[in-house]
């Protein structure tokens, strides 16, 4: 929450000292690989092989939210976003329940340069962002076998520092501008660390270590609201 609030006052600084610009809120699809996490995952099932626990989540593509500001004089869109995404492992029978899951956020602040394809269609643009992105993940295990139950968390974060590019299409309509974009980001480090004690990170069974990649296609559709200051 803490982070979000700082996007927020972050973007809302930039509506104050540019001379014109417009807000923008995204509502994102992505596709982002997390192929560490996910073998990692598959290790688990392997070091239970007495119990026939499932996959029953994968890191799937996943719905994330995206806040900005676009100053029009010198095309520039500063931006917050926020990803969300995880794994499961289950099993039950009549005798009890094993549950993994991991539950991994992502927080991303950028900004992104905007190139018009040509002067007399300023409806495509293209867009090269680099950005920062601040993740944490909780590793919960939960097993209830019969009347004993047993819960472990732990806590995960980690930085990934990365670049993108996309094409926007935007359609004037009354008021507001409708947007519409799709591109790839591709994003580097990511290194899990423990978060009680920073200088340990995980590592899987053959002691590589296990890292958040945020690498994939992003699609977004939202609004752009102009905002013009006097």
């Amino acid at each position: 929450m803490r982070i979000l609030i700082s996007i927020l006052l972050l973007v809302s600084s930039f509506g104050v000292f540019s001379q014109s610009g417009k807000l923008v809120f995204e509502t994102n699809y992505n596709t982002f690989s997390q192929a560490s996490l996910s073998d990692f995952q598959e290790e688990f099932k392997a070091d239970l092989p007495e119990i026939p626990i499932q996959t029953t989540d994968d890191f799937p593509g996943n719905i994330g939210f995206t806040l900005g500001y676009e100053i029009v004089n010198a095309n520039v869109l500063v931006f917050g976003s926020y990803n969300t995404t995880g794994g499961k492992l289950s099993y039950s029978d009549f005798s009890g329940v094993v549950r993994i899951t991991e539950s991994l956020k992502g927080y991303t602040l950028g900004a992104e340069y905007l190139v018009p394809f040509n002067k007399t269609d300023s409806n495509f643009t293209l867009g090269l962002r680099g950005f920062g992105m601040y993740s944490t993940m909780s590793l919960e295990n939960f097993t209830e076998i019969l009347d004993d139950v047993t819960e472990e968390n732990i806590d995960f974060q980690s930085i990934n520092l990365g670049v993108g590019a996309r094409v926007i299409y935007e359609y004037p309509l009354s008021f507001l501008i409708i947007k519409a974009s799709v591109g790839f980001d591709l994003t580097f480090g990511g290194t899990l660390m423990f978060q009680e004690n920073s200088d340990f990170h995980l590592e899987n069974n053959a002691g590589e270590k296990v890292k958040t990649n945020w690498t994939g296609l992003r699609t977004a559709l939202g609004i752009a609201i102009p905002l013009n200051n006097q």
